[in-house]
C-alpha cells in the first residue's frame, strides 16, 4: 500500500538526517566560534537532505490523507450508527491547522478504527504519542539550524544530534504502529465488505 511505502520512505529520510547530523553540528560549532549564526554556517549534507525530506513529507501527507478519507467513508457506510467526532474534512486539515493538529488527527483515526473494528483501538494512543514527540523534536531541530547569534548557534551545535536522535526513534515507533493501524483498518473493512456482499448474494 502506497501509504505504508511513503511512511517508510519518510522514516528512512529521517534516519539519513540523523546520520548527517554530526557533521552539521560541527559546522554549527565552527560558525559559532567564528562569530556568525547558524543561518550563515557552511552548507552540509544535512542541509541538502531537507529538499527530498520536504518532498517525501508532502507525498506522504497526500497519500495518507486520501487513504484516511476513503477509510472514513467506508467505515461510515459499513457502520452508519457510529458517531465520528470530527467531520470528513478534518482527515485532510487536521494535520496542519495550528493547535487542533495536536489531537484532531488522532480522533479521526481513532473513530475510523472503532467504526471498522467494533471499538478496538489498540496501538493508536502509542502511535499518536510517538508522532507528537517526533513533530516536537523535528521542529526543534529545524529551529536550531536557523539561529542567528553565535551564542545560540553554539547551543544548537551541542543539541542537534540528540534532538535528531529523539526524532528518529519516535518516528520509527510511530511508523511501526502506523503500519499496524493501516493494515488492521484495511483488513477489517475488507472483511466487512466481503461479508456484506455474501449476505446480498
Amino acid at each position: 500500500m502506497a501509504a505504508i511505502v511513503l511512511a517508510c520512505a519518510w522514516t528512512a529520510v529521517q534516519a539519513l538526517k540523523l546520520a548527517l547530523a554530526p557533521p552539521a553540528a560541527e559546522a554549527l560549532r565552527r560558525a559559532g566560534e567564528t562569530g556568525v549564526g547558524a543561518f550563515n554556517s557552511e552548507f552540509t549534507g544535512y542541509d541538502a537532505v531537507s529538499i527530498p525530506f520536504i518532498a517525501v513529507q508532502v507525498a506522504t501527507y497526500v497519500v495518507a490523507c486520501l487513504w484516511l478519507y476513503r477509510s472514513r467513508s467506508t467505515a461510515m457506510a459499513a457502520n452508519p450508527g457510529h458517531v465520528h467526532e470530527r467531520s470528513p474534512v478534518w482527515a485532510w486539515l487536521g494535520w496542519w491547522v495550528p493547535i487542533v493538529s495536536l489531537w484532531f488527527p488522532y480522533q479521526v483515526v481513532r473513530d475510523v478504527r472503532r467504526a471498522s473494528a467494533s471499538g478496538l483501538i489498540s496501538g493508536i494512543g502509542g502511535w499518536w504519542a510517538a508522532w507528537l514527540v517526533f513533530v516536537g523534536a523535528s521542529n526543534a531541530a529545524g529551529r536550531m539550524t536557523t539561529r542567528t547569534t553565535p551564542e545560540a548557534t553554539m547551543i544548537a551545535a551541542e543539541g542537534l544530534v540528540i534532538v535528531e536522535l529523539v526524532a528518529t526513534v519516535a518516528m520509527v515507533v510511530a511508523l511501526v504502529l502506523w503500519i499496524r493501524i493501516i493494515r488492521d483498518i484495511t483488513r477489517y473493512q475488507a472483511e466487512r465488505i466481503t461479508a456484506a456482499q455474501q449476505e446480498r448474494a
